[in-house]
Parts: structure tokens; C-alpha cells; sequence
């Protein structure tokens, strides 16, 4: 999989851009030297990649960076100053789990001057069993709001379709559909189908080309 030195991961609310945000930073791990993963999520307070730093930092060697201990439980922008040290690091590839709306996507905005001129990528999540996002318009719609937010241009899509532990193979493939819909709509490149790897192999042969196999890491409170 071909990726660039800084990877935004965008997505509405329960598209699962986080869990792609954790397995999209391991991957780099297993080909890069230095890896950090920037928790930009302000608005969700549930699935939170900065809950699995110790993790990251110990058993991976990811550099993660967070909201600071005092604020973890709070829903207030305190944005850590040292994202824009890992953003003008040139030698370090960092993926930025973005929050799923305009607001996350305004914080992103704050860096906007650190981001627009590098190699980057910023892939928007799409999941169409999740309310305001089952059709290709209004996903598209969602789109241009960050894209107008951040002040930065979404660059791939990612078919993540999925009903947490309940996902089906018809699930992925009715997200495909809706998918290759918004590709031919804006031009822009599918990145990957992701889901769990037993699911994936579930998928007609002429997809599984383009599959990226997640990991569950984060899970709901209930479980």
C-alpha cells in the first residue's frame, strides 16, 4: 500500500476511522522507523485512540500524542502543542485520527499551514449504515464540510462499512456500491476496503485486491 508522510483519517460518527487510524499506524510501523499517531478527536468520546497510548508507545514504538492527562475525560479543544513538533518532522510519518465533524475537522484547520504543503493524504471513512451517511449525497455533502473546515482536500475514500460485531459480508458490499458511487461523483480513488480479515475473505475475488484486514482494538463500553 502506497502512503504519504502525513495520512488524516476522517470520518462521521461511528464510520470507524479510529480503529483505521490504529491498524493504518501499525501498518507504517512494519516499514517505518518512526511512527506517530496524532489523536485529533475532540468530539467522540467513546472510541478514542489516546486510550491505547501506553500500548502504543511500549509494545509498538508509535510516539503517540494526546490530550493531556488532566483534560483525557474532558470534551474541551485542549490540543497538545507538541502536534505541530511531529507535523514539521520530516523524518517521521504521523497519522492524525480526525474528529468526525466540522468541529474536528476545525482543529485540523489550526494546522493547516503545517500540513498543506507536505506529502499527504487524507482519507474520508465511509460506513453507510450509520445515520445522515447511507446515501452517496449526502455523504458527499459531509465531505465538503470538512474539506471547507479544515481548509485541506480529501484526497481517498475508504468503504469501512460495518455493524460493529455484527457485520456481514452483504454489509461491506452494500457499502462498496455506495462507495464506487461517491468515486465516480468526486473523482477521488478508493483507498482500501476494510473490516475484519474473516469478513474480508468472504469478499467476491475481484475486491479482495484492495482489502486492509483490521484488528479490533476499540470496544464499545458495553462490552
Amino acid at each position: 500500500m502506497n502512503y504519504k508522510r502525513i495520512t488524516l483519517i476522517t470520518g462521521y460518527f461511528g464510520s470507524g476511522k479510529t480503529e483505521i487510524a490504529l491498524n493504518y499506524a501499525m501498518h507504517l510501523k512494519q516499514n517505518e522507523d518512526r511512527v506517530a499517531l496524532v489523536d485529533l478527536d475532540i468530539v467522540n468520546p467513546y472510541f478514542r485512540s489516546r486510550e491505547m497510548r501506553e500500548s502504543l508507545r511500549e509494545k509498538y514504538g508509535i510516539r503517540v500524542v494526546c490530550t493531556e492527562e488532566k483534560y483525557m475525560d474532558a470534551d474541551i479543544p485542549a490540543l497538545s502543542p507538541e502536534i505541530y513538533v511531529v507535523l514539521e518532522d520530516k523524518g517521521l510519518h504521523t497519522v492524525v485520527d480526525l474528529g468526525g465533524d466540522d468541529e474536528g475537522a476545525v482543529a485540523l484547520g489550526m494546522f493547516n499551514e503545517y500540513i498543506k504543503d507536505e506529502p499527504y493524504e487524507m482519507i474520508f471513512v465511509v460506513n453507510v449504515n450509520r445515520p445522515f451517511t447511507s446515501a452517496a449525497d449526502d455523504i458527499i455533502e459531509r465531505m465538503r464540510s470538512i474539506e471547507h473546515a479544515s481548509r485541506l482536500k480529501i484526497t481517498h475514500l475508504a468503504n469501512n462499512t460495518h455493524m460493529s460485531y455484527e457485520t456481514t459480508e452483504e454489509d461491506v458490499l452494500k457499502g462498496q456500491a455506495v462507495t464506487e458511487e461517491i468515486s465516480r461523483c468526486t473523482g477521488l480513488p478508493i483507498k482500501f476496503i476494510s473490516g475484519r480479515k474473516d469478513i474480508l475473505e468472504k469478499l467476491p475475488k475481484g475486491i479482495k485486491k484492495n482489502v486492509f484486514p483490521l484488528n479490533l482494538y476499540m470496544k464499545p463500553p458495553w462490552r
